[in-house]
């Protein structure tokens, strides 16, 4: 026999979670935060606007208990139900519609498709009883998650990193647009929210957070072993701007200075063959060691294992850089000294010469001489390690800063309205197009 109150109790918050492709072993902090949200009593759901195709994912994928939903990439030859599908929605309000068009219309990064992907969402939400939904990342599936809730659909928050912000290919007064329509915009650093509030035409600061990716700092903790000496680890996808190529170069000075410095990198990516000419032109092949990709686990050993950690940051030609790189939360958290650059957020992560050491970007002989401090100086080692656990805990602990995302979804599951409901017209767009949801006003998750 139940009781009142057990009849009274109220349902657990549900979320939408709308991803570009799920799951992506680079993105470990989404993982971390749909986990947390999870113990924290959340319902999660999902949906995915790409199957995954990286063919490796880590352990802790298999933790998250929400099912991936995959919504369709194209018409996958079913152009007839994806017309009817569209013709309802102009039925249901054309203006609303004749919106959006004008958006997609006006927009060039914009794919016709994505209004596809809109109505799947639109569906997949009414069958999920979703309400509203996350979105990490503000490129294509933040298109599809605004378009979606200007046609009726469910609201919509974002978190905003790096690539979707500072690439010279970002249509800012687009990305503004999108940041006015959503309930909320969360960033994952200071430096970013205040290049937001900055850099983007008409867009309404108040809608803006910051709020720090978190990692489970049980899993990612000081381990007992010694460490090898002289030794450096990095991970990260071998792109531009994680800056492996300084690092090498940094390798072979400390080479040169007499000491017996070893050098791993973990990782995969398109300027693999690059680096790997770098450590042959400079004759490092048996001091520098590119990994491949590695489990969570195994990196996690490497970082208790080795005697320094480095990722020398770099704003990339294309304008893309690091904003809160995780693997230095995760390396402060296993209390693996740490070198760094003066870029973005990283200053926000490491306090030089107390949890960590940093230099400025590209800056070789600089990069090798705070490794070399590490590596030689035991007392400064010793210090940095402590500090950075601390640093750590202090501002990286994931089930404090996932239990503000859940403060930030009860507040709209709850109907409280915020500075983030008052909603601007971005210069020369409409009020309907930025945020007035013309179709309907959906309740919040």
């Amino acid at each position: 026999m139940t009781t009142d109150h057990e009849n009274h109790t109220p349902p657990p918050l549900r979320v939408g979670y709308l991803l570009r492709m799920y799951p992506r072993f680079s993105q470990t902090f989404v993982v971390n935060e749909i986990r947390e949200l999870e113990r924290q009593g959340v319902d999660i759901r999902i949906a995915s606007l790409r199957l995954p195709n990286e063919g490796v994912f880590h352990e802790s994928v298999t933790r998250v208990r929400a099912q991936a939903t995959y919504l369709e990439e194209r018409f996958l030859g079913r152009g007839g139900s994806q017309l009817l599908a569209q013709w309802k929605l102009f039925r249901q309000s054309p203006r609303a519609y004749a919106e959006v068009v004008r958006l997609v219309r006006r927009h060039r990064g914009i794919e016709w498709f994505e209004l596809c992907q809109a109505a799947a969402l639109i569906r997949w939400a009414h069958r999920e009883r979703v309400r509203h939904v996350h979105v990490h990342f503000g490129t294509d599936e933040a298109d599809v998650a605004m378009f979606a809730y200007l046609l009726g659909g469910p609201s919509y928050s974002l978190t905003l990193h790096a690539f979707d912000i500072f690439r010279d290919n970002v249509d800012r007064s687009l990305l503004a647009a999108k940041i006015n329509a959503s309930r909320f915009t969360v960033t994952v650093c200071q430096s970013n929210g205040a290049y937001l509030r900055r850099a983007l035409p008409g867009v309404d600061p108040r809608k803006i957070h910051v709020n720090y990716n978190g990692i489970n700092l049980d899993e990612f903790s000081p381990g007992d072993s010694v460490r090898e000496p002289y030794s450096v680890f990095s991970v990260g996808r071998l792109i531009e701007k994680k800056g492996f190529v300084h690092l090498i170069r940094a390798m072979g000075a400390l080479r040169d200075r007499g000491l017996p410095v070893v050098c791993r990198i973990a990782g995969e990516g398109r300027d693999e063959a690059l680096l790997r000419r770098e450590i042959h032109v400079r004759n490092l092949g048996d001091r520098v060691h590119l990994m491949g990709s590695l489990r969570q686990d195994e990196v996690r050993q490497w970082m208790r294992h080795s005697s320094c950690f480095a990722l020398p940051c770099v704003q990339a030609k294309d304008g893309n850089i690091d904003a809160l790189p995780t693997v230095l939360l995760e390396s402060l958290a296993c209390a693996c000294p740490s070198v760094s650059t003066r870029l973005s957020g990283v200053p926000e992560i490491i306090e030089n010469g107390e949890s960590g050491l940093l230099v400025e970007p590209e800056d070789d002989a600089a990069l090798a001489d705070a490794i070399g401090r590490v590596l030689i100086d035991a007392k400064l080692s010793r210090s940095l390690a402590e500090q950075g656990r601390r640093r750590a805990e202090q501002l990286f602990d994931a089930r404090q800063n996932v239990a503000r995302m859940r403060e930030f979804f009860a507040d709209v599951a709850q109907g409280e309205t915020s500075p983030a409901d008052v909603r601007p017209v971005i210069a020369g767009e409409s009020a309907s197009a930025m945020g007035q949801n013309p179709a309907a006003q959906p309740e919040a998750a």
